[in-house]
């Protein structure tokens, strides 16, 4: 949508998927997803939300299910604020996550190799991003993630980039 200064777009999206070898009343792993993005006087505001059912974490389908073939649930999402200076550079700020519940006949300390199962993943980027051309964007960014697995152990990452970015 477009009104004077305002730009921006909502989205909406599903996916459903038959799963084989799944239990009982458990074939069918499914998820939902809405977003919104605004900009304003070369401000930008996006927030995004995911949930589902056997949809598993860090790939899709990939620990969806327990051994035994119970779904898990998952939700998670991201906002991110960014800010368009004369020069065209934009600088940013975004914080997103992740979430993977056990199946109801798992504990954090029985879980997937005694509660190694990811639970949580976190992660925060700060970035700067300059156009060369229309097709050609160089990028420097800081990252901090986290993430707790089922028996709430932690994992921290510190990380910075700087590349390019090729748009065609």
């Amino acid at each position: 949508f477009a009104a004077n200064d305002v730009t921006g777009k909502v989205w909406v999206s599903g996916v459903s998927q038959k799963i084989d070898g799944a239990a009982d009343g458990e074939t069918q792993a499914w998820g939902a997803d809405i977003g919104a993005n605004v900009n304003v006087a070369g401000f930008g505001l996006t927030g995004y939300y995911y949930g589902g059912e056997g949809l598993g974490i860090t790939a899709l389908f990939r620990e969806g299910y327990d051994a035994a073939k119970k779904k898990r649930d998952s939700d998670g999402g991201y906002v991110q604020a960014t800010y368009a200076l004369p020069t065209k550079t934009k600088v940013g700020v975004s914080w997103g996550i992740s979430n993977l519940d056990l199946a109801d006949n798992e504990s954090g300390a029985t879980g997937t190799v005694g509660g190694k199962l990811v639970k949580e993943n976190e992660m925060w980027t700060a970035g700067i991003y300059h156009p060369l051309t229309k097709h050609l964007n160089l990028v420097a960014e800081y990252n901090f993630s986290r993430s707790y697995n089922q028996a709430d152990q932690e994992n921290k990452n510190y990380s910075g980039s700087l590349g390019a970015i090729l748009f065609f």
